[in-house]
């Protein structure tokens, strides 16, 4: 019974059920939102955001759901400014190890910047394998099918909460708001629909998905993510575990764009608590010498406009723009990669997706990615 989650409650907008799922905890018991109503298409998502237990502490959770609505009108339960200001950090998970990275980075970060924390686990939605014509018995099956995925990806939840806890401990849990969305659909179809509603300023992403090769890094899931959402991306190796460091080394890479003022700004606003030193770098293959004075152009930018980082732009030689990079990163201790997206950039010829994810697929430290 420990592993069945049953709903207790229904809500029309996420502060009401954060306002009772708090509620829930203060009490000792633990609960879950789940099943954001969001529109996708040919997927049955259930709509509303549904507040779950576990089954074993159903009496106790509609004792105290009865008593909150005793006290309370829902109804005119104001969203408090200060969750509205909240930093937002939206962590895509399969449910399996590879995803206690990722969520360790999260909560990590979440607890320096005062974030919130959403877990989104997006399972099978066996209607989009059907038929285009469906009969009785296709129906029939469908529903079951449906039904026994359901109550799988719960169970699964609930074990990737308890695996959780393992890891990362009860006490620091308690210290950050953390909600979990249960969607069905195509992971990466559901994962940029649910952006939209919820813009996070972070998303966090494991090193796999289900199913991906045991060699990749970014998985095609992620690859897709990263190509349509307007949000930053933050990519988890599998061999990287968040560790409270003291010096961050950031290589921000830059083509002299336009947008990496931007870019710098972003990445500025997620690090900021952190102590960091920023290595802005442009990697010469054509050994151009007219380079070097952009280099020294950006470099009074930096002085003058963002003097109290620890910010230097850095003109690195090589026949190689990826081998630069790798060279660089080893060479200086960098912890962390960042670029803007290339999409717009001069850098999508060099990151075009199949040599983007190529160019991960052996790294060991995490990538920060930003759109334009």
């Amino acid at each position: 019974m420990e592993n069945i989650l049953v709903t207790i409650a229904t809500f029309k907008k996420l502060h009401v059920g954060c306002f009772v799922k708090e509620k829930f905890e203060f009490e000792g018991i633990e609960c879950f939102l789940t099943d954001e109503g969001i529109k996708i298409a040919n997927s049955h998502t259930p709509k509303g955001i549904k507040l779950k237990v576990r089954a074993n502490d159903t009496e106790k959770a509609i004792r105290v759901i009865l008593q909150i609505h005793k006290e309370y009108d829902l109804d005119k339960i104001a969203q408090d400014d200060g969750i509205k200001d909240k930093k937002k950090i939206l962590v895509p998970v399969d449910i399996s190890m590879y995803s206690i990275n990722a969520c360790e980075y999260a909560i990590g970060i979440a607890e320096k910047t005062d974030a919130e924390v959403k877990l989104l686990y997006v399972y099978e939605d066996h209607t989009l394998a059907g038929p285009v014509k469906h009969t009785t018995s296709w129906q029939k099956h469908e529903k079951i099918a449906t039904a026994e995925a359901y109550n799988k990806a719960q169970a699964g939840l609930l074990k990737f909460s308890d695996d959780l806890k393992e890891h990362i401990g009860k006490e620091m849990l308690k210290k950050i708001k953390i909600h979990f969305a249960l969607l069905r659909g195509k992971p990466e179809d559901v994962i940029v629909a649910l952006c939209k509603r919820y813009k996070p300023d972070l998303i966090i992403m494991g090193p796999k998905g289900k199913g991906e090769k045991k060699s990749a890094f970014i998985g095609s899931v992620t690859t897709r993510v990263i190509e349509h959402t307007k949000f930053p991306v933050l990519t988890i190796p599998k061999s990287a575990t968040y560790q409270m460091l003291d010096l961050i080394n950031i290589m921000y890479a830059t083509d002299f764009n336009e947008v990496d003022n931007t870019s710098l700004n972003k990445l500025l606003d997620i690090v900021s608590p952190f102590d960091t030193k920023i290595h802005c770098i442009h990697i010469d293959i054509e050994n151009d010498s007219l380079k070097q004075g952009k280099v020294d152009e950006l470099n009074q930018f930096l002085k003058k406009e963002y003097s109290k980082y620890n910010i230097q732009c850095k003109l690195f030689e090589s026949s190689d723009v990826i081998k630069g990079f790798e060279d660089f990163i080893e060479k200086n201790n960098i912890n962390w990669i960042s670029f803007s997206n290339p999409r717009r950039t001069l850098f999508y010829k060099i990151f075009h997706p199949d040599k983007l994810k190529k160019m991960v697929s052996t790294s060991k430290i995490p990538m920060l990615i930003f759109p334009v």
